[in-house]
């Protein structure tokens, strides 16, 4: 199984006078299709670019797909008849060699029967177009993969109209130099799911249907089951109709390629997907855009995750333990050398990267594991930049006021020195190039943090959304690091109507409140004990620039301190990690 994916939390310094920019009423945000970058630093003192695909409009995004692929001349169609007594075809261009049935060539192939412990491979030329259209066909295969395709340039699997098909694999193999992935469908090359029947897939050992290249679902029904992964594309996954029934160990749906232009992303433009998963429920490095269908995220613990993300359209619920949509820089080439090796990609010995992270651990949607020894966990304090010092908590306000807490440095990132009255109440971590923008459609999340995190910017523009989440300063229904955009839109948070701009509050700096009653004490350091214990004690204070001063301290389990009520959290700031 995957190890989890790491993603980049950069934080900011404690110093330093944060920036919150709230775009003003009239004020349009269109979608420019424009690319996002991340330019934090990796914790080393070397400064990494990535640009990410833009989530503006993946429909248009080439890839492999032409609804021609899914019609052919049935007089073209050869046979191919599954049995546990011996298999067999009527083309030349397949062999059966016990339980194994090899595809060579491109073609059309109808597959029927069964294999009780069996495969079925495609191992054709490197442009080979191959059609196997299963017609209540059932292949388990208990020492590797179901359906494997070696090589080819592209498979489709078409559905018979009216027919049952199922593919399973073994619960512990592995794939011999890697060869493909490890899951119950498993390809090399491009892959097309289409056609009106149904076909049930099982992952035992890891992912249920993986493919190093580009996945796209045109119709069928489709239900999946996986240790791991539910459904994965490396460069792409498009769902553009057809009915899906997810259910993941891992990430229900998921496209991790970081490294390609306009590849790393996922599409749902129609049909109705269900999904129950024990990680995120849609889950890319680069993109993903909904703009149609029905997409119900039952179960997760963050419902989708991105470096940017649009909601355009299409009827969308969301169940998450942790944030709904959460917006986040992609995996760099160091991150992903590390989680390969099992170092940590800033110093190799388990520093912290900044966003107080371990080793080997994922720093996703703001949520980050408690700090080893030596370092300091993430926001609202000095921390660490992965050389492995320790920090004090101590932070300058924008008022020219410390502001000083306790507290265990676990959960969530850490609350500022103080937030303001009827406000937000931020945790001065920096703009990451994240993107986050709702569009048009209905969306509704029921979460239990952040109902909308990014560690970038976020945009309201349009659609209809509802969200119940926590509001308790550190976490709430509308978090960002960067811009908050909110116009010509229906929101309902936490069962308050938000109407104006005025509602968010005006900005204010990490140590001290602006406005009436002053703000909450920021979150201990963290000692290089790991004890979680201020420098300066265990009580917290803050100061606003009306003078009037207010205590806190940080809950237990929680880095976050409590702000005044408010509905939209901006934690921008001015300052990078060094």
């Amino acid at each position: 199984m995957k190890t989890t994916t790491i993603r980049r939390t950069a934080t900011a310094a404690a110093s330093g006078t944060a920036v919150l920019a709230l775009a003003a009423c009239g004020v349009s945000s269109a979608l420019t299709g424009a690319t996002g970058s991340t330019g934090a630093s990796d914790g080393g003192g070397a400064s990494s670019s990535v640009t990410a695909t833009s989530a503006a409009d993946l429909a248009s995004v080439d890839t492999h797909y032409s609804a021609d692929d899914t019609t052919w001349d049935a007089s073209s169609e050869q046979t191919i008849t599954l049995a546990d007594s011996g298999s067999s075809s009527s083309s030349s261009d397949v062999a059966v060699d016990g339980s194994t049935v090899t595809v060579k060539a491109a073609g059309v192939y109808r597959v029927s029967g069964s294999l009780a412990d069996g495969q079925l491979v495609v191992d054709a030329p490197d442009d080979a177009k191959v059609v196997l259209v299963l017609d209540n066909a059932s292949i388990t295969h208990a020492d590797g993969t179901g359906i494997a395709v070696d090589n080819a340039d592209e498979v489709v699997l078409s559905l018979a109209e009216g027919t049952t098909n199922a593919v399973a694999d073994g619960s512990s193999y592995e794939v011999a130099d890697d060869a493909t992935p490890v899951a119950a469908i498993a390809s090399t090359a491009d892959l097309t799911i289409a056609g009106t029947g149904a076909l049930s897939v099982t992952g035992n050992a890891n992912d249920g249907i993986s493919t190093k290249d580009g996945l796209v679902i045109a119709s069928g029904t489709l239900t999946v089951k996986a240790a791991d992964d539910a459904v994965r594309g490396k460069d792409y996954v498009s769902v553009l109709d057809g009915t899906l029934d997810l259910t993941s160990g891992g990430d229900a749906l998921e496209s991790d390629d970081y490294e390609d232009t306009d590849r790393g992303w996922v599409l749902v433009a129609g049909g109705t997907t269900t999904i129950t998963s024990q990680d995120d429920g849609i889950d890319a490095e680069q993109a993903v855009q909904v703009t149609g269908g029905k997409l119900t995220i039952a179960q997760s613990v963050e419902g989708i995750e991105a470096m940017n993300v649009n909601m355009a359209g299409g009827e969308v619920a969301i169940t998450a333990s942790d944030d709904g949509i959460n917006a986040t820089a992609m995996t760099t080439a160091a991150e992903a050398a590390a989680e390969k090796s099992g170092t940590d990609a800033t110093s190799g010995s388990g520093a912290s990267d900044g966003g107080g992270a371990d080793s080997g651990q994922a720093a996703q949607g703001g949520q980050a594991p408690a700090a080893p020894t030596g370092t300091t966990a993430g926001g609202g304090s000095a921390a660490s930049d992965g050389g492995g010092s320790a920090s004090t908590d101590q932070g300058t306000s924008s008022q020219g006021t410390t502001g000083q807490g306790s507290g265990s440095q676990q959960g969530h990132r850490g609350g500022p020195g103080g937030g303001q009255s009827g406000a937000m109440g931020g945790g001065g971590e920096s703009d990451d190039g994240s993107d986050l923008q709702i569009t048009g459609g209905t969306l509704t999340i029921d979460a239990d943090f952040d109902g909308l995190d990014s560690n970038g910017i976020i945009e309201i523009t349009g659609g209809t959304t509802t969200i119940t989440s926590a509001d308790n300063g550190g976490d709430g229904p509308v978090d960002a690091n960067g811009d908050i955009t909110f116009e010509n839109a229906t929101l309902t948070a936490n069962g308050e109507q938000i109407t104006s701009i005025d509602q968010i509050g005006t900005k204010g700096g990490p140590g001290g409140g602006q406005g009436g009653a002053a703000g909450q004490g920021g979150p201990g350091g963290q000692q290089a004990d790991g004890s979680g214990s201020s420098d300066a004690g265990t009580s917290g204070s803050g100061s606003s620039d009306a003078g009037t001063s207010g205590s806190g301290s940080s809950s237990s389990g929680s880095s976050d301190s409590t702000a005044p009520s408010g509905v939209l959290q901006n934690d921008g700031s001015t300052t990078t990690d060094s």
